[in-house]
This record gives C-alpha cells, structure tokens and sequence, in this order.
C-alpha cells in the first residue's frame, strides 16, 4: 500500500508528487497520458504578474517559477516571454488599456510541456512510483485507506493508498466516484478552441487583447494572445456559442468588426479544445481520505500557478493528516482565503461585470470611448480588470446619466445581479 496515490499529472499533482516523495512517503502518481510533455488540450501557459495573485506573489527567471510567500521555487529552464500591456477592445475599435507605465510585465509565458517534463523528471528521482498511460476509472474509501480502479489497454489493475489526492482536472472523474461534487452548482456547460495562427498582422505583438461584441456571433469575448514575442504568430481563444462551434465563431468573427484587420492574412496552424461543466468551488476540498485540488475543486480553472500552489500545499497537508489528521483542515483554509472565487464577490465579477453580450455593440463602443485614452491600473487578473474598468467608466457617471440615462439605469441593474440571475 502507498501512503499516498495523486491522480493526474499537471502542475498540481506533479507538484504534490514531488513534495510527498521529498519528505519520505510513499507516492504514486497516476497519468492517463504517456507523455506529460505534449499539450494537447487548451490551457494556460502564463503566469499572472499580479501581487498577491491566487493567495502567492510569483516570479519567472532563470533559475525557475518562485513564489514569494510560500517560499519554494519550481525548476523551469524553458522560454519565458514578457506579455507588457492588456487591452480591453469594443467592436468599433475603441479600446481600454493596463499598464504598469514602467515596463514590468502583466504577465508572463512559459512553455507549459516543457514545466510539466521537468517535474515529472524531479518526481522519477524522488523516487515516485510513475504510472504513466494508466486511467483511473473509480475509487472508493473504506475509511482506511482509498482503492483506486485503473485501465490501461483494456487491461484492469487497482491500487490503495492511505490518503488520495485528485488532481485530474476540471470535472475530476474521482471526485465525482467519491461523492465529492455534491452540493455543487452547476452553472453553465461551454466549449472553446485555441488556435495558434500564422500571419497575423498586430502592431502591439507584446498586448493580450479581448475583442468583446456580439459582431463576433459569441457570447464571450474572443481574446489575442502574444507568441513568446514572434510578431508574425499569434494565439487566439474562441468560445463557441449555443448553437455553432467555435471554428464556425472563428471563421465569422475574422471578418468582422475590430478584430478584422488583425486577420486578413492568418492561417490557423495549430488546434487545441477543451470542454468544462463549470460548477461552484468546493468549500471543502477534503473527504474522508481524498483530498481534491487545483482545477478538482475549483470554479472553472486555477491556472499553472494556482495547480503548482496546490501541489505544493496539498503535499504537506498529507503529511500532517497522516501524522495529526489535521492537515486537510489546515488545507481548507489556505484553499478558502487564496482563490478569489471562494470569496462573496466573485460570482458578480465573473457575470454581473461581464460585458458580452450583457451590452449592446453601440453599448460597448460608447462606455469604452468614454475612458479611451486613459491607462488604467496594470493588472491581468481576471477579477481585479474589470473592478478597474468599471470604476474607469462610472467615474464619468454624470456624463452617462445625462447622455445615456437608461444604459445608467442597465448597468445599475446588472451590477446587482449574481450568476444565477443572468444565465
């Protein structure tokens, strides 16, 4: 028996891995993929620069990915690309800008398969049983220990280990084998694409741009990533909408509105999808002997540094659990207090902030000309940008209630509103 088994090998399980095996326990860690290397599903592969960001302050250089707080460093010797400035832009082209006005960066890539080769290398010489190509299907806790059910090429095996971590993703399969997911809301299914294209023409390679508008045909706004500084290659999310998929959203929104001159030479290279059910976070990540971590517990995702976090939390709350049974509390309220979707405002900043397809196109290129041409607060966070576009735009409340008094009156409304009321 293992003192503990860790399913699923990205940033958090690999992470957790490694911690567990360094400070003596037994480990296995179980990966449906033979190699960790290669990306084949749409994900994050950059850091947010943001101070205090998911509960860590981090830093990329040379030496690897540090964390401030928690004071451990991830080997990493891969690229690392600079991403400076972010723009917010309307379907006219009017657009809102952050920046630090100092250079440093809002964000930074890095090349997610080459992290995840180095740490699965780390966890081979810790000593950590790798079993890779293997899927656990089902488990089951006796209050002893977990037994996990694995498949590999048809052929069926089974592990126990006194303790379980389940890192294998948004929709975690063990989560839901061991009850974990109850109680949980579901609030909206979704699929997008990634596309890495060729030929894009932007002028400001170094920005991430959101182009937001129903001009597009897509409820969520189609976002412009930078290629580690390549100004001929580009990253583009699309989401699809409710009846088309997104290839078809890409095809319509290329030739349309803001994000059309951008586009008239790009060809799509590369493709990656990815589909979630978004559920509410778990409050409590912890049940009996499994503990659910990173994109397992989360609403949505926690992105590479959030899952690298977790791993290296979630290793030592095993310890102590096995030692006290009171490392999974101590694990719950690092979990609460670190991720702003735990916290009372966050489903109104995820929805009732949101602009597409909230606003109108007209809508959109009125409030956004309003602070064209303003810098605001350098931020990449997903919950602190539009805190600072909002207060951008009502800062010239005065304006709007005399130009525009009901589109005052709607964003009063929505402001209001929580996810449940606008889906």
């Amino acid at each position: 028996m293992h003192d503990i088994a860790i399913i699923g090998a990205g940033p958090a399980g690999l992470m957790a891995a490694l911690g567990a095996a360094r400070s003596g326990l037994r480990a296995a860690l179980v990966e449906k993929r033979r190699d960790v290397s290669r990306i084949t599903r749409a994900c994050c592969q950059q850091l947010v620069m943001d101070e205090g960001y998911a509960g860590d302050t981090v830093s990329a250089g040379p030496g690897g990915i540090s964390f401030q707080k928690a004071v451990f460093t991830v080997p990493y010797s891969g690229p690392l690309f600079a991403v400076t400035r972010k723009y917010y832009v309307s379907p006219g082209g009017h657009r809102i800008c952050f920046d630090h006005g100092d250079g440093r960066p809002l964000a930074v890539q890095f090349d997610k398969g080459r992290l995840l080769k180095g740490l699965w290398n780390e966890c081979a010489a810790a000593g950590v049983d790798l079993m890779p190509g293997m899927t656990a299907w089902n488990a089951s806790d006796d209050g002893k220990a977990v037994e996990i059910q694995l498949t590999c090429s048809g052929r069926r095996s089974s592990i126990s280990a006194r303790k379980a971590l389940l890192a294998d993703g948004v929709n975690s399969r063990m989560a839901e084998a061991l009850g974990m997911n109850r109680g949980r809301t579901h609030f909206v299914t979704t699929q997008c694409m990634v596309y890495t294209l060729e030929g894009v023409e932007d002028p400001e390679p170094q920005a991430m741009k959101s182009f937001m508008g129903g001009v597009y045909n897509s409820r969520a706004p189609i976002i412009l990533y930078p290629h580690f500084g390549d100004p001929t290659r580009a990253r583009m999310c699309v989401p699809r909408n409710k009846t088309e998929p997104a290839r078809q959203v890409y095809e319509f929104a290329r030739d349309k509105g803001a994000l059309a001159p951008y586009m008239q030479q790009a060809r799509i290279v590369k493709a990656a999808g990815c589909g979630l059910r978004a559920y509410s976070a778990m409050r409590q990540p912890g049940l009996g002997n499994a503990l659910a971590i990173g994109d397992a517990a989360a609403f949505v995702e926690v992105e590479t540094q959030g899952a690298l976090m977790c791993g290296f939390h979630a290793a030592q709350a095993v310890l102590r659990e096995l030692e006290t049974r009171s490392g999974f509390e101590g694990y719950t309220r690092w979990w609460q207090r670190s991720f702003e979707f735990n916290g009372p405002d966050a489903l109104r900043v995820a929805q009732g902030y949101a602009l597409t397809p909230t606003y109108t196109d007209g809508e959109l290129d009125y409030l956004f000309g309003l602070v064209e041409g303003e810098t605001l607060p350098g931020s990449y966070s997903q919950y602190n940008t539009p805190k600072y576009m909002w207060n951008a735009i009502l800062a010239h409340a005065e304006r709007i209630a005399h130009e525009r008094p009901r589109l005052l009156e709607k964003i009063g409304a929505n402001m209001k509103l929580t996810i449940n009321d606008t889906l």
